[in-house]
């Protein structure tokens, strides 16, 4: 009866208000943690966690399987043996990328020229086999637009992460304080999966069952590949080429940028991507027009923000961090007007997906690539991590409007 009556009080489970409740508490939480972490450590030891997180990423990315939209997108939902099929893929995946992790922990080093990060990959390698080991109930939550839960679901992990990471940073674990709460935060979702997201599935590797899956997910595979190249390539040269500490600049920008312009794009394209989706099953029309209506909102509403955050960035970089974070402004600026762009795209990439379209998303962001590897040589040369930033822009830009092209032509 008492939870009966707290249900009637709260709004539906699909409603938007807990997608926002998840980018407040979530995303909050994880980027409160980062800029905490980046004033307490320093740019230094920022840098070194993120060689190991950027090692994560890449490994991540070239073997992303893209089962979790293609059981969202399908009509009907997946039985129990065909979610047998996805849990052994994802299982698999997992276990190769951790021995990838650790195999390649020295080398790693040795390629960014930076010994001390070798252990933090080999930590980091915990995490994929972590993330690959839930219970494919997650992924039906998300099919049904149950967001009370998922919000619910990654709240708990987030503050489990942001507790543990002050926690061991206090104790005197440095850098490695972060990779622990990342493992503490991806250990809580996975316990929540069997415990409450549970669904019965039947263990098999005759992957030939989940065939239509797979093959909505090589696009979604082949779009990670070529954004892994995107996200990382920056990352890889300024760390490579720049230094440790102008790597642990670029990256507190890039956070900072993502958080304030960026993150609220993305969360909303959580929340759209399966709403999308559903309104297209229903009525293509419809799906069309509420397409249209967000865009019409979000375009100004995220200008506006890129726009504060770049005249204001001297003032809450020394606001948030400190003096001895400055240097980061400059690169903040540029940065902001990426991440307004990277806000658009992430709704397009969502409602792509969501009408049977994922090869848009692959074809624009390999444009995006294109332009970024004519750029970036000549601007990093010439003007170093704020280079980087504008070499970056100008490829998103390019990006976006092949999305619009297409998308104005009408999707096919």
């Amino acid at each position: 009866m008492v939870t009966a009556a707290i249900n009637k009080m709260l709004p539906r489970p699909d409603h938007a208000l807990w997608v926002l409740i998840q980018q407040v508490a979530v995303r909050g939480l994880i980027a409160f943690k980062f800029l905490l972490a980046a004033r307490l450590l320093g740019p230094e030891q920022i840098g070194l966690v993120g060689i190991a997180t950027l090692s994560l990423a890449i490994v991540e990315s070239l073997s992303d399987t893209g089962l979790s939209q293609a059981v969202v997108q399908r009509h009907s939902k997946i039985s129990p043996q065909e979610a047998g099929a996805v849990w052994t893929l994802q299982m698999t995946r997992g276990m190769v990328l951790a021995i990838a992790l650790l195999l390649l922990a020295m080398p790693i080093a040795a390629l960014f020229k930076v010994s001390a990060s070798a252990g933090l990959v080999a930590l980091a390698a915990v995490i994929p086999l972590l993330r690959n080991a839930f219970n494919p109930g997650v992924f039906l939550v998300q099919r049904d637009r149950n967001f009370r839960h998922l919000s619910l679901y990654e709240a708990s992990a987030a503050l489990f992460d942001f507790s543990t990471t002050l926690i061991l940073i206090q104790l005197g674990f440095g850098a490695a304080s972060i990779l622990l709460g990342n493992i503490a935060s991806d250990s809580v979702k996975l316990v929540l999966s069997w415990t409450w997201f549970r669904v019965p599935l039947l263990p098999t590797f005759q992957w030939r069952l989940i065939r239509e899956l797979t093959h909505f997910g090589k696009w979604i595979w082949g779009s990670s590949v070529v954004t892994l190249v995107l996200n990382q390539l920056d990352k890889v040269l300024v760390a490579r080429f720049l230094g440790t500490t102008e790597f642990g600049l670029y990256q507190v920008a890039s956070r900072i940028a993502q958080l304030v312009v960026a993150d609220g794009a993305v969360a909303l394209g959580q929340y759209l991507f399966p709403t999308f989706a559903q309104r297209h099953r229903v009525a293509r029309q419809a799906g069309k027009d509420y397409f249209v209506w967000v865009m019409r909102r979000l375009i100004p509403v995220a200008g506006f923000i890129a726009l504060l955050l770049a005249v204001m960035a001297s003032f809450i970089i020394s606001m948030v961090l400190g003096p001895e974070w400055l240097a980061a402004a400059p690169v903040l600026r540029v940065m902001a007007l990426s991440m307004f762009m990277g806000g658009i795209i992430a709704i397009l990439v969502a409602y792509c997906r969501a009408v049977g379209a994922p090869q848009i998303v692959t074809q624009a962001v390999t444009v995006q690539l294109f332009v970024l590897v004519l750029a970036a040589p000549v601007l990093i040369w010439q003007f170093g991590s704020v280079g980087m930033a504008s070499a970056g822009a100008i490829a998103i830009a390019g990006a976006t409007a092949y999305f619009a092209i297409k998308i104005k032509n009408g999707i096919h």
